[in-house]
């Protein structure tokens, strides 16, 4: 009879194949030992702290099944609410600072999370939430939402001051080009790796304990992050899928940061798990979902 691991890996095919990625692209970690059940008693819990985003490729309802993937229970706090798809955001509507707060509290009473993942928090209220809250989230992860996929902000300046309060508590940030020129206050575009790692420097030394800086164009076919920790750095050179910015990656991304964190690992492996997790999606980026910019399909089926 099979044991529990194996049953677990023949229904998680998409998983296993992620596994496999990350451990071909160097990772040293153990994920393939996991399972869906911690200890036989309790399952890790893990936070995200977002927008929703009813097309499903963003937001919470991407984080929710990303989270679930790697054998977490998600929870989850509601920021923002939208009416969008594909074709892009028609409506939105902030939540007021108290009913983020109430959420907060609720779940904090109840279900301590390992981890904790901030996306879009759009206003300063909502991240001083988030901030006085911070040493009772766990493993901290800011995904600092600011830009559009054009890069124009659509956050005031003073959320972005708030960002760099924020960092000081994270033990990973992921901030795009955009986002880190903000964080670091520069004019000036980030148009090679060398200023891209000496951003990532300044806002390490904000405090965060990891910074990864995301979406760097190499080539037509290869794509570059820069990731630093207080020990090392390094420029990770990556296969683009496709020609377009596809909905959802970086969401994604930083929610498998978030589910592995919430299973014990280090940042370091947790990245690297993600990477490969990404990847194997975005491999499923070309399946139809809706007549506008394709998103990350977040569908864990057998194969």
């Amino acid at each position: 009879m099979p044991d529990a691991r194996e049953i677990w890996l023949s229904a998680s095919a998409p998983l296993a194949n992620s596994i496999a990625v990350a451990r071909h692209s160097g990772w040293p970690g153990a994920l393939e030992q996991w399972c869906p059940y911690d200890d036989g008693v309790r399952t890790p819990v893990a936070l995200t702290i977002a927008g929703s985003d009813p097309s499903g490729s963003s937001g919470l309802q991407a984080d929710i099944p990303t989270v679930a993937a790697f054998g977490v229970h998600a929870t989850s706090v509601l920021t923002l609410i939208t009416a969008q798809n594909s074709l892009g955001i028609q409506q939105f509507h902030p939540l007021a600072s108290e009913l983020v707060a109430a959420q907060l509290e609720s779940l904090l009473a109840d279900m301590a999370p390992r981890a904790t993942k901030t996306g879009l928090l759009y206003s300063a209220p909502v991240l001083d939430v988030v901030g006085a809250g911070a040493a009772a989230l766990g493993a901290l992860v800011v995904d600092p939402v600011m830009v559009n996929s054009a890069g124009r902000l659509i956050v005031e300046q003073q959320v972005v001051e708030r960002y760099r309060s924020l960092c000081a508590h994270a033990a990973v940030i992921t901030p795009n080009r955009r986002e880190a020129e903000l964080l670091v206050g520069s004019s000036d575009a980030f148009d090679d790796a060398d200023a891209v790692v000496g951003a990532a420097e300044a806002l390490r030394d904000l405090g965060a304990e990891t910074v990864v800086v995301t979406g760097g164009r190499g080539t037509d076919t290869r794509a570059v992050d820069v990731v630093i920790s207080q020990h090392a750095v390094d420029v990770v050179d990556i296969e683009r899928v496709g020609d377009e910015i596809i909905r959802g990656t970086v969401c994604t991304f930083s929610a498998a940061i978030l589910a592995a964190l919430a299973r014990g690992e280090s940042p370091a492996d947790a990245i690297t798990a993600a990477r490969g997790f990404v990847q194997m999606q975005l491999g499923a980026a070309n399946r139809v979902i809706g007549s506008g910019r394709p998103g990350v399909p977040h569908v864990f089926a057998r194969e």
